[in-house]
Parts: C-alpha cells; sequence; structure tokens
C-alpha cells in the first residue's frame, strides 16, 4: 500500500520537510562543534551554557512522547477521563525536582547521575550495575516511543511500520551523534512548537466542527466519558484516584532523579536556572496533558455526530490510531495539515529517541568507557560517544519489534513494562539519599531482586490471559458508515482499502468488550484487526485464578510495589551482614526531617563542612 493512496502531495512535501529538518539541526550544530577542541563536556552537557527555557522544553518533549501523543487521547475515547486524575501525581512527583534533585546533584555537576552511586557507596560496581539497568530502561523506553509512532503513521498513510521503525531511528541517530545535546536540545524546541502548534488545531478546529466545546462535553457525558474521581482503593481496579495519584506520582518521582533529567538540569548556567528548568517545565506538563487528553474527548464527539465509529467500523486497526485517522478526516480538505500533524507525530517521537540516545552515550562514555580508558583523550572518548549512539539505535529497532507484541494503549504498555526498571532504581537512590545504614551488598541485593520482582510482574501483566481487565466504554455508532465513507472521504480525492461495516445492537459495541478484543498481535508487524464482541462480563467479577491476583494488580503500582520490595530487602540484608556502611559527607546525603519536615522543632539544616567542600571538589 503506497503512501499517495492515503497523502497528498503536499502533505507528503510537509511530512518529508518535517523530518528533514531535525536532520539540518544536527548538521548545523556538528559544524560549529568542530571549530571547537571536542571534549565530552560539551558534547553532553554543551558546556554548561544551555539556556534554561530551551532545557525546559526539552525536557517537556523528551517525556511527552508519541506515548503521549497517541496514547493519551485513545485512553480518554476508550476509558473515559478517569486518566485526567494522573495530573495530581504529575504535579507531586515532578516536584521532587525542587526537592530532591536539584539541591543534592546540581552542586556536584555530574554528567552521569549514577556517579553519585560511586561517591556515596565508594563502589564502581553499584555505579556501573545501576548504569547497566538504566541503560536498559532507556532502551525500552525509546524501543516503545519507536513503535507507537510506527503505529500511528502506518495506520494513516498504510506504509509498512517497518520502515518507519528505521528510519525515524535512523534519523534521531544521525543528528544525536553528530551534534551532541546542543543538537537534541535546540532540535526538542523546534519540534515541540510542532507537537503544541497541532494540539492546539486540532483543538481548536475539531470543536468548531462539531459545534463547540458545550457540544463536546454534551455528547461524552451520556457516555460515562466525563467522569474523572473514583476513590475505590480498590488496587485491582485499573484507574481510581488512588492509582493514579500515588502510583503515577512514584513513577514521575523516579523520573525525577532519571539519567536524562539530571543531564539536562546540569547542562545548566547555574541552580538558579535549574529551577527554573523545574518551574517552567511542572506547568507545561500540566497544561499540555490536559489540552492532549481533551483531544480524546473532540475526537469521539466527532465521529459520534458523524455516525461511524472508526474502531467499530474497523477503518483502522488499532485504537491508538484514533488521533491520526481524526486529523485525516477531520483535515481532508486543506492541504498540508495531515502531514504537518504526522511531521509533529515523527517530532513527538524524534524529541524522545534522541534525548534517550543522548544520555546512554553520556553515561555509558562516563561510567564505563572512561574508567577503562583512563588514558584516553577528550576527542577519542567523544568519538566513542558517538559509535555508542549509532549502537543504541540499532538495539532501539529491536526492542521496537518485541514490543509490537504486547497489547493495550500505549500508556499501559510503557508503564507496565517500564516499571520493571524505574522500581529497582528508584529504590536504590532513596536507599542512597535517605538511608545512611544501606551498605553496598543491600544494594546489589535490593537491585537484582528488584530487578527480577519486576520482569515476573511485567511478563505476566502483558501476557497472561487470565488476568483482569477492564471493559472498555461504548463506543459511537456506524448505522451512516457507508454514507459517511462515500461523501466525506471520497470528497477528498482519497482513496481508502475496502470498507466492511459491523453492525451490533444498538450500533455500537458490547459494554463487556475489552481491549484485547480489539487488536491482535499475530501476523504481520503491527497489523491488528477488530473482531467482534465477545460476551464477557466486567472486570471486576471476573475469577482471578493462581498468580493472576497478582498480575491483574493496576499497572500504575507496578513501579511502586517493586521500588518497596527492593528497599525492605535492601535494608534487611544491610542490617544482617557484616558490610559496613561507609562513612558518608553531608552533601551527600538528604535527611527527611530537613527536606520534609521543616516545621518540626528538632529541624536541622544540613551545613557543609570545609572537609566536606573540599572533599566535593575532588
Amino acid at each position: 500500500m503506497s503512501m499517495d493512496i492515503y497523502l497528498r502531495p503536499a502533505d507528503v512535501a510537509v511530512l518529508c520537510g518535517g523530518i528533514l529538518a531535525s536532520l539540518v539541526v544536527g548538521v548545523v550544530y556538528a559544524v560549529k562543534e568542530s571549530r571547537h577542541e571536542s571534549s565530552s563536556f560539551r558534547y553532553h552537557r554543551g558546556g554548561g551554557k544551555l539556556h534554561p527555557f530551551s532545557v525546559a522544553v526539552s525536557l517537556v518533549v523528551t517525556f511527552e512522547s508519541s506515548i503521549f501523543y497517541l496514547g493519551y487521547p485513545s485512553e480518554i475515547y476508550m476509558y473515559g477521563s478517569y486518566y485526567m486524575m494522573q495530573i495530581l501525581g504529575l504535579i507531586v512527583g515532578y516536584l521532587m525536582m525542587f526537592f530532591i534533585t536539584i539541591p543534592l546533584f546540581y552542586p556536584l555537576q555530574i554528567t552521569s547521575v549514577y556517579e553519585y552511586l560511586q561517591m556515596r557507596h565508594e563502589s564502581q560496581r553499584v555505579r556501573q550495575m545501576s548504569m547497566w539497568l538504566g541503560n536498559v530502561g532507556n532502551l525500552l523506553y525509546a524501543g516503545i516511543v519507536t513503535f507507537g509512532a510506527a503505529t500511528g503513521m502506518e495506520g494513516v498513510t498504510g506504509v509498512s511500520a517497518w520502515i518507519y521503525v528505521v528510519v525515524l531511528t535512523s534519523i534521531a541517530v544521525v543528528y544525536t551523534s553528530l551534534g551532541g545535546i546542543k543538537a537534541v536540545v535546540v532540535t526538542d524546541v523546534v519540534q515541540g512548537v510542532i507537537m503544541i502548534g497541532m494540539i492546539f488545531a486540532v483543538l481548536i478546529y475539531g470543536c468548531i466542527r462539531v459545534g463547540g466545546v458545550s457540544t463536546v462535553i454534551g455528547i461524552n457525558r451520556p457516555t460515562g466519558r466525563l467522569q474523572i474521581f473514583d476513590f475505590d482503593p480498590n488496587p485491582y481496579k485499573r484507574h481510581t484516584f488512588w492509582t493514579l495519584a500515588i502510583g503515577y506520582g512514584f513513577m514521575c518521582a523516579g523520573n525525577s532523579l532519571s539519567a536524562p533529567l539530571v543531564q539536562r538540569l546540569n547542562a545548566t548556567r547555574s541552580i538558579g536556572d535549574a529551577k527554573k528548568v523545574a518551574a517552567i517545565s511542572i506547568p507545561a506538563f500540566v497544561i499540555l496533558h490536559i489540552l492532549i487528553m481533551f483531544e480524546g474527548l473532540v475526537a469521539y464527539a466527532y465521529f459520534s455526530q458523524k455516525g461511524c465509529d472508526p474502531i467499530a467500523s474497523k477503518q483502522i486497526s488499532n485504537p491508538n490510531q484514533i488521533i491520526p485517522y481524526l486529523v485525516a478526516d477531520l483535515f481532508a480538505g486543506v492541504p498540508g495539515i495531515t502531514g504537518l500533524y504526522l511531521s509533529a507525530l515523527c517530532s513527538a517521537s524524534l524529541s524522545t529517541i534522541s534525548s534517550l540516545l543522548s544520555s546512554i552515550s553520556a553515561v555509558t562514555s562516563e561510567d564505563f568507557i572512561r574508567q577503562r580508558l583512563k588514558d584516553a583523550s577528550e576527542k577519542k572518548l567523544t568519538q566513542l560517544s558517538k559509535l555508542i549512539v549509532v549502537l543504541a539505535g540499532v538495539v532501539c529497532i529491536g526492542i521496537a519489534i518485541l514490543i509490537s507484541q504486547v497489547k493495550g494503549p500505549m500508556g499501559q504498555i510503557t508503564f507496565s513494562i517500564l516499571g520493571a526498571v524505574k522500581g529497582p532504581m528508584t529504590s536504590v537512590f532513596l536507599l542512597s539519599i535517605f538511608f545512611t545504614c544501606t551498605t553496598r551488598r543491600g544494594l546489589y541485593t535490593s537491585i537484582v531482586v528488584g530487578t527480577c520482582f519486576g520482569m515476573w510482574l511485567s511478563l505476566g501483566y502483558n501476557f497472561s490471559p487470565g488476568r483482569l481487565q477492564t471493559p472498555i466504554l461504548r463506543l459511537g455508532t456506524t448505522d451512516k458508515c457507508f454514507s459517511y465513507h462515500n461523501t466525506s472521504l471520497a470528497s477528498a480525492t482519497l482513496t481508502t482499502t475496502p470498507f466492511v461495516s459491523v453492525r451490533l445492537e444498538n450500533n455500537s459495541f458490547d459494554d463487556h468488550l475489552l481491549f484485547d478484543d480489539l487488536t491482535s498481535a499475530n501476523g504481520t508487524l503491527f497489523d491488528t484487526t477488530v473482531t467482534p464482541s465477545k460476551n464477557t462480563t466486567p472486570a471486576f467479577h471476573q475469577t482471578i485464578h493462581g498468580l493472576d491476583w497478582l498480575y491483574s494488580i493496576s499497572y500504575l503500582y507496578f513501579s511502586l510495589l517493586i521500588s518497596m520490595l527492593s528497599m525492605c530487602v535492601g535494608l534487611i540484608v544491610s542490617k544482617v551482614t557484616n558490610d559496613r556502611p561507609v562513612q558518608v559527607p553531608d552533601y551527600l546525603m538528604l535527611k527527611l526531617n530537613a527536606r520534609c519536615f521543616k516545621c518540626l522543632p528538632n529541624y536541622v539544616q544540613p551545613v557543609r563542612t570545609n572537609e566536606d567542600v573540599s572533599l566535593q571538589q575532588k
């Protein structure tokens, strides 16, 4: 199936232009950097002179990728607005930048966050175990992002997702390896402008076509998609106030200790600039989350008015493709807009992939290569860093292919898989930052046990056929699909694949239909098909057998559960072994009462001694 079946020449031109722009930035910064002497400091931290606004934008678009661009609207479309409550968790989690990340890591001026672990525990093994685990998490994240973008692109253009996986990763590898962190940050800013512009375009024009915001709300309210609050403490419920505020908040807190974030904060000129980055990025996160999730409501209202739900009528093969399909239909009469949206989708993925590749290169160079090639020149280290970017890109392509076999909404896939890695990593940092009794043997055991438990839990959740599943909400009608298909799409001189309408009782899907009933990972890469509704019962009345009681816990709790287990194991082993904790300078620790309970009478602000400062400078 060729691209011209779906896109006009203007769309193809805009799409290619948007993708090539990223390459141009990489080449420009490669030329600029060639005028200076090569150094890993310039390559990985931009010489410590990056502007806080640029870093903040880069930070936002790094963590808001194709998962955010495709998965969040799909989540609202299929399950309703409970997901909006994740904003509370997001605020709480990322506020940790002010209380932990910046005050602890910025004064150390480290390129790799794992260097802190060696300073804290006087152990290269702890540092490198954590580094490799963190790299696995970043590679998994990059693979999921690539998979998500490829799915959306394939749904609109008809071009095989294999091609998009290779092309997107290759482009990110080229400009990241050429220009380093400066190219990544500047390109993120350009890509962020395109992404935000298209979000507003879809929302504004979509609301106009539907009849206004009040009409969008009126159409969604009877379907249950506007329900936000659910205070049920049941951990088996997929989304409640508690899973989103606590579970998602803990994952965001883990992100505030991640290598990409620390690398960016430490690339600014001063600690004040680092705080500006946090102050800009947190409100930006909140606003963009609200806007992108509202797209899901606009999409449902639009297709309900049309009388042809594209998921129920099999016009798209995967619910994660709902927004690309909406844009293709909404702007069918405006040449170039669909291409611009696809360019924004590519930008959302490229920004994340490039940032993760840059982070992987930085930490591997600092934590592994520099430790073994102590006499290597800065030029050689920079060249090896560029090679690492290329190798990581190849691994990313392979992971994207593997991720294609996992079914579910993009956000669910991401958090259920990354929780297996983020949980142990977060526990390592929390044990190191707040507990002086933590020993090296305790951390070794914590990492191993947490990772094994996390992998087991993640695999069970994603592949166990007996775990509890939450039914999707009632989809829109399909009674006008034939006329809609022949008037709306055909009038835009677009030719599509043969259309077959699925007619069900009341012109909608069964109330108890599950997401997995809509998608199948069998067949070719990313090839998914819709099957008729099954007579299943609501998720919370299913019978749980064996270990499915564990696999059925909400995926948003995974990181928290794994981290709690890891911390308990780490503390117990630290107490029962003969491995004594090292003497730790105050500037490498944060006391809980100093961070959280300043109102208490025994509160004492930690003060650095001259000895502490001299140790830091060494």
